[in-house]
């Protein structure tokens, strides 16, 4: 895509680099986390940590005689690992290279995310496992209807992994049911995601969607991408015959709407209710995929696409070529295993208690009843209790309230989550009671 937004690519490169590494030789991942960029970057440099820190794990010698998969050692270790992931540092060059990779994949995912998942997850490779596919769908932040449906599919019919056609049919058959689902105005308002990204490079306030204007050619591949190669041909016609180099939302809206009924005159009407109602009615409607090749559909709730929200590397794939927490679906653990500390002490050991770490983590626990407990894993940490065991460690390191508000300010972001949901204002609000009567203590 560098050759429709080179200078978009420029300006948000620019920004990144402003609000994170700045003039500093390198900079922690921490920081990139915490700092106002668009989701999709960070999304980008924690897959690719992630990536380096399993890679190294898996060349480590382990003794047999050290019982490493006890619950409270893999406990532990996942918390190890959180901390050795946030603290990571990248040096400049480092940093350099996966900046440029990051926002050349994101806009290569807005613009033709079908073509995109296949070279980034299927390669060249004729079967991908489901593991690999589930750790590199981690980049993926906008678009979340794929990541969601594909990882579903894969638990729904325990598949170990896919072939490429299989792969191929899937994710087609995805983008034709979200098309089905949308009016063409909403297929238009998926363009947001771009306008979005591209807002991250401005230093200027933001405008209204609806009044900023698209490459007629970003327009092109977005449409080829997901096949419909009428509206295609039409943007083909306004771009070569009309001279045409940039749309609207309206505009986009207008031309699909077109080639959807024949009717050169035809308005476009808003759908019934806000774009958060319609996506509510799209989620519950759980319309069915057929199943590639497999004795049953996947049924699904639809998260929808007109709400923005990341072995083949992201590096090998051609990004320039003209025309890029909390995953797996898993039962929650009881209220008695998610509540228990990972730390043993002793009956002597009130003191140590007092001042330990592990106690601070459980009186930030024992914030929450078990109800509301399992409702924070489930809304914020996507049903990953290691996540929140991990968020929870890294809170209870903090030394103030001001601290603990940045950190959440970053884990929302990351997580995608409405930081004035009602999950996210009962974690936050139960967290300032906790530190601000501590502190007067």
């Amino acid at each position: 895509m560098g050759y429709i937004f080179e200078s978009e690519i420029e300006a948000i490169m620019n920004a990144v680099r402003n609000k994170t590494i700045g003039e500093e030789d390198g900079v922690e991942l921490k920081k990139i986390l915490s700092a106002d960029i668009h989701p999709a970057i960070k999304a980008y440099f924690k897959a690719e940590v992630e990536k380096n820190l399993l890679l190294e794990r898996s060349m480590e010698y382990r003794s047999k005689k050290f019982p490493y998969s006890l619950p409270e050692v893999v406990s532990l270790q996942r918390q190890i690992d959180l901390l050795l992931v946030l603290r990571y540092h990248f040096d400049h060059q480092e940093f350099e290279s996966l900046l440029d990779e990051s926002v050349h994949f994101q806009f290569n995912y807005l613009c033709r995310p079908q073509w995109t998942l296949l070279n980034f997850i299927g390669g060249e490779k004729r079967h991908v496992a489901a593991s690999e596919i589930e750790k590199k769908l981690h980049y993926c932040v906008d678009y979340t209807y794929f990541p969601e449906l594909i990882k579903r599919y894969l638990v729904d019919h325990g598949l170990a992994d896919l072939t490429f056609e299989e792969f191929k049919e899937l994710i087609e058959k995805i983008d034709r049911e979200v098309v089905a689902q949308h009016s063409s105005l909403e297929l238009a308002k998926m363009t947001r995601a771009l306008f979005a990204f591209v807002e991250s490079g401005k230093m200027s306030p933001r405008q209204e969607f609806e009044h900023q204007t698209l490459p007629i050619n970003a327009a092109v591949v977005f449409f080829e991408d997901k096949q419909l190669l009428d509206v295609q041909s039409r943007l083909e016609f306004e771009r070569d015959k009309n001279e045409v180099s940039q749309l609207t939302v309206e505009q986009l809206a207008q031309i699909i709407e077109i080639i959807r009924t024949g009717n050169e005159n035809t308005p476009v009407v808003e759908p019934e209710g806000t774009i958060a109602e319609v996506t509510e009615q799209i989620k519950t409607s759980a319309p069915e995929i057929s199943a590639v090749e497999m004795p049953k559909p996947i049924s699904a709730n639809f998260i929808s696409a007109v709400t923005p929200v990341m072995d083949q590397s992201p590096e090998s794939i051609s990004l320039l070529q003209p025309v890029e927490e909390k995953e797996k679906e898993k039962s929650l653990p009881s209220a008695a295993e998610s509540r228990t500390p990972v730390l043993v002490f002793g009956e002597n050991d009130e003191q140590y208690l007092t001042d330990s770490p592990g106690m601070k983590q459980k009186e930030i626990c024992d914030l929450f009843t078990d109800d509301e407990h399992e409702l924070i894993v489930r809304k914020i940490f996507n049903r990953d209790e290691p996540a929140f065991l991990g968020a929870v460690m890294e809170i209870s390191l903090q030394k103030s309230w001001e601290e603990v508000a940045h950190y959440l300010d970053a884990l929302y972001i990351v997580n995608d989550v409405d930081p004035f949901g009602n999950e996210a204002v009962l974690f936050t609000d139960r967290l300032f009671v906790h530190y601000h009567v501590a502190k007067r203590q």
